[in-house]
């Protein structure tokens, strides 16, 4: 039996806590009657006693429970309470438990929380619905040409110059026990096509991606980049300068006989790169200044 001062006692406690009445009503208690969203400081109240979230405040003339004035005081004892109970994740079926800074960083991310199927957004047709924890399972299934276990995928890609969406392609790589997620992009105003990864660890920089665009019978025409991948936190990650733009031009100048582009994404970690000497000037160009010195 678990001591209750041991870890895994003193988590039996908190359980046994967070499931108990009492505590839902706390729970109740610091969730806004308006919006139905937790209450976080600051927390007014009417002069009836009523609360409401500040957003909600910021909004309103008068309480929405009994249509009278808002008092000029707020509640300390709601606000302090805020600052410390642990809020039960809004997704259904997530045990998530935690104070409201780390549950709004959460609940994006939840696995639990439902989604619809990117692929339908780049594709179309799909119309999956479901927990995020279950999409990946579901892309096997129904995309498998768009996803991999493997830390590549060849793809070949006809060109169809009649398409509006930005986004040419999505493919996910499952693969160092993350998740890559790969975007083809044309900007068509800037005349260039761009290639990203997003991974969802916050040192992203740890792995990097290759784009190997080449023509199947001719070997000795090839373009090759190579660039860090980029957290999926990262807001701004479509105007990155450590993304891969090609000129459109010499992307059209890859398209093969059927006017596909054939390319190959590789996803691998920066810690097994080679480390590459600094050049040196050649022979040649080495007697060359020994002459010109004479």
């Amino acid at each position: 039996m678990s001591s209750t001062n041991s870890p895994a006692g003193r988590k039996l406690v908190l359980n046994s806590l967070l499931e108990t009445d009492h505590y839902e009503s706390i729970i109740k208690d610091l969730t806004c009657k308006r919006c139905s969203k937790y209450m976080k400081p600051p927390i007014h109240l009417c002069v009836d006693g009523h609360s409401i979230c500040g957003p909600c405040y910021d909004k309103s003339y008068q309480c929405h429970v009994c249509k009278k004035e808002f008092s000029p005081i707020r509640s300390a004892v709601l606000e302090s309470l805020a600052n410390k109970v642990l809020f039960p994740c809004t997704n259904a079926g997530c045990p998530k438990h935690a104070t409201l800074p780390l549950l709004e960083k959460h609940t994006p991310h939840c696995q639990f929380r439902i989604i619809n199927c990117f692929m339908a957004r780049v594709y179309g047709e799909c119309t999956w619905e479901g927990r995020a924890g279950d999409w990946m399972d579901h892309c096997f299934s129904e995309h498998k040409q768009k996803v991999t276990d493997l830390p590549f995928i060849t793809v070949k890609d006809k060109w169809d110059a009649k398409r509006t969406e930005p986004i040419l392609n999505y493919f996910l790589l499952r693969c160092f026990e993350k998740v890559f997620n790969v975007y083809q992009i044309y900007d068509k105003r800037g005349g260039r096509m761009m290639w990203t990864v997003l991974v969802n660890d916050d040192n992203a920089e740890k792995f990097y991606f290759e784009i190997d665009i080449f023509l199947p019978n001719l070997p000795s025409k090839r373009i090759v980049y190579r660039r860090p991948c980029k957290c999926e936190k990262d807001a701004d990650f479509l105007e990155h300068t450590q993304n891969v733009y090609i000129p459109v031009e010499n992307v059209f100048s890859m398209l093969d006989d059927s006017e596909a582009l054939n390319f190959i994404v590789r996803i691998g970690e920066v810690e097994n790169l080679p480390l590459l000497d600094t050049p040196t000037d050649s022979e040649s160009r080495i007697l060359l200044n020994h002459e010109d010195h004479k």
